[in-house]
């Protein structure tokens, strides 16, 4: 390797007996290390659980003090516990309340999807990364940052989900602020901050008051949600029955480096 002063750019000098090595495009490599973009239906039922524990928070005022609402998900045994007695119970049959039990029990497609376009790449690219990060030492000498690509090959599906939710107080004024918070939130796009949300719309609650066979005098609300989300998988066949991942991640380009061959 040399210099050409009226060139001003380094020469390689190519001996014939020599194999000229092959240059490689780093940016064109890709990897399948990146974070797997998904969306699951575990996602969908985490992000409205937790919009509903962590943002809107239910409590009650009990002998002066604000109790939180616990927030369960309605597994099948808890689910007929509740349609069979009107109530839950603990391990020893003691009424369980304040309570919110939160189940899907329906989704269906909805008009978005299309199998057009199924198998094309999208790229979607970051600016500042993990191999230029946004610091001063950068700014200052004009750094710009490498892009960070991240290919997909799949469009999500979307689906319009149905949630039922009971909600059990001991009295109704303590119902009514529970469900005066939940209706505030309707038509509101639920999930955690920084992370899929998803709009979420409640039309109507059902308010009902009931007797157990205890005689517990118990003030029971339940009511619909209707979710409209999407659902990415994280691997799929591709057009030759292969099963791979649906993420891949490269580099852009960040410099340049020019140089002339020559023989001898």
């Amino acid at each position: 390797m040399t210099f050409d002063p009226e060139r001003k750019e380094p020469v390689k000098i190519v001996n014939d007996n020599q194999q000229t090595q092959r240059v490689q495009n780093r940016a064109d490599d890709t990897t399948n290390d990146a974070a797997p973009i998904k969306v699951t239906l575990y996602t969908v039922d985490n992000a409205i659980i937790k919009y509903l524990s962590d943002r809107i928070k239910p409590v009650v005022t009990q002998n002066g003090n604000q109790v939180n609402v616990p927030i369960i998900y309605g597994n099948p045994e808890r689910w007929k516990s509740a349609q069979r007695d009107g109530v839950l119970r603990d391990s020893i049959g003691k009424v369980q309340l304040p309570m919110l039990l939160i189940r899907r029990t329906a989704m269906k497609k909805t008009g978005i999807n299309s199998p057009v376009n199924k198998y094309y790449d999208r790229t979607f690219y970051t600016g500042w990364n993990r191999r230029t990060p946004y610091d001063r030492f950068n700014l200052v000498n004009g750094i710009t940052p490498s892009r960070e690509y991240y290919v997909t090959t799949a469009a999500p599906d979307y689906y319009e989900f149905t949630y039922k939710c009971m909600i059990w107080t001991e009295y109704m004024e303590q119902m009514n602020a529970v469900v005066e918070n939940i209706s505030f939130e309707s038509d509101e796009f639920w999930g955690e901050q920084n992370s899929y949300k998803f709009r979420t719309i409640i039309d109507s609650f059902e308010p009902l008051t009931e007797l157990p066979s205890s005689n517990d005098r118990v003030v029971r609300t339940q009511f619909d949600m209707t979710v409209y989300a999407y659902l990415l998988p994280e691997s799929q066949l591709d057009v030759g029955h292969n099963r791979g991942v649906l993420t891949r991640k490269k580099y852009g380009v960040k410099k340049v480096v020019t140089f002339t061959e020559i023989e001898d």
